[in-house]
């Protein structure tokens, strides 16, 4: 008897929660955080892994504008390989060394995705680090062979002016939602020495000298034969990565590998 009333009382819960739901759903509907029009929680949608991470948050429209990047890509950097000549890497790979092993990424760099990540970082629109945490997690897990073992995970960091100036680094905000991982997260195993000028126009020998000594190694943490992987939003020409993987290698890591949410 008492069984039978606790499940009815669990019963009389979970109705009274999907009628609260409906009712906040009716008065305030979900909108497209992208193009603003309401998000129907009746249509199917979650199809893939980025369906089912931005289904809260984008409209059945905006979620289909998505790419994860062709199969004839480099290697090392991701860049796609236009040629027919069977190649691993691409030409930038092959004639500049770059300090870091491997890069992977979510997707490209283009349409919704990028405006996406464009008001995560520049419109304060904090709730995506969740979706976007989720989407890095689930690319980790499809690519354990490539990067595993780790033994650190850092955010390619902020200078202390950007980060007032923004209020959060985009990469450690979607660390923090790996729960799995929070052991081997180290928050400031980099530290930014210098604010540096945008990068959005600059060629990839331009980047490299923008930043030239940028970063150093946190004193108090030792990488020696490390192996770490570094976060961070979006990888263009690899400036940012190399110069960060630079200083943990010469600071005696064994390897560095780098894991993005976008290829430009």
């Amino acid at each position: 008897m008492v069984q039978l009333k606790l499940n009815v009382r669990n019963l009389q819960m979970q109705l009274w929660k999907e009628c609260k739901d409906l009712i906040v759903a009716l008065i305030f509907p979900s909108v497209c955080i992208h193009c603003h029009q309401p998000i129907s929680t009746n249509e199917a949608i979650a199809d893939t892994i980025y369906q089912h991470a931005m289904a809260d948050f984008v409209c059945k429209t905006c979620i289909q504008d998505f790419q994860p990047g062709s199969y004839n890509k480099c290697i090392r950097c991701g860049e796609v390989i236009t040629d027919s000549s069977h190649k691993k890497c691409c030409h930038a790979c092959e004639t500049f060394k770059k300090s870091f092993d491997k890069v992977r990424f979510v997707g490209l760099y283009q349409g919704t995705y990028k405006q996406l990540i464009h008001l995560y970082k520049f419109k304060n629109k904090r709730q995506l680090a969740k979706p976007f945490a989720y989407l890095l997690g689930q690319r980790l897990e499809r690519c354990k062979d490539e990067l595993f073992p780790i033994d650190m995970i850092a955010p390619v960091p902020l200078h202390i002016s950007r980060l007032r100036m923004r209020g959060f680094n985009q990469a450690l905000l979607m660390l923090w939602q790996w729960r799995d991982y929070l052991s081997k997260i180290e928050p400031t195993l980099l530290i930014r020495t210098r604010p540096t000028p945008s990068q959005i126009h600059l060629s990839r020998a331009q980047r490299l000298n923008n930043l030239t000594s940028a970063f150093q190694l946190n004193s108090n943490i030792s990488v020696a034969g490390k192996r770490i992987l570094l976060i961070d939003d979006v990888y263009t020409t690899g400036a940012t990565i190399h110069e960060c993987s630079q200083v943990l290698i010469n600071s005696g890591a064994e390897c560095v590998n780098a894991l993005t949410l976008a290829r430009a």
